[in-house]
């Protein structure tokens, strides 16, 4: 029998458990900054669904010639004090009877953190902007 048969001796083992650990502690200090990230982008992509829905919702209304220029809030379901807020202001009027206007419709969908119903620049946010054209109900088909 040689003094050494297959296999590694306890130093061996030890040495490499401790440089493993050395390699996790930093990897493992990662793991609550990914999971936060993960979290806000989770919450992102709930107010952009937010932000979208509405936006189409008020895009259908100017399609249906039942868009009206103003400013509104609600709160929506998503992240933690989700605020949706919308403006609708009208860009241009045909000057020609009856041919229709061109209207902007802004929604803002946001985590409104500090509860004060608007949307500022510090807190997670998605805004979106369209344009679109109304014509008067009796010229639809």
């Amino acid at each position: 029998m040689t003094a050494r048969e297959g296999g590694f001796s306890l130093v061996e083992i030890l040495a490499s458990v401790l440089l493993l650990a050395i390699a996790l502690v930093p990897i493992m200090q990662l793991v609550p900054s990914l999971l936060q990230a993960n979290e806000s982008r989770r919450d992102l992509a709930r107010l952009a669904a937010a932000g979208s829905s509405k936006l189409e919702e008020l895009g259908e209304l100017g399609r249906r010639g039942r868009l009206s220029v103003g400013t509104g809030s609600e709160s929506c379901a998503g992240p933690p004090n989700c605020l949706l807020s919308w403006s609708v202001r009208e860009e241009w009027r045909s000057s020609v009877p009856r041919a229709g206007s061109l209207y902007t419709i802004e929604v803002a969908a946001c985590a409104d953190a500090n509860g004060n119903r608007t949307c500022d620049p510090a807190e997670l946010q998605v805004r979106y902007v369209t344009r679109v054209t109304q014509r008067p109900q009796h010229l639809r088909h």
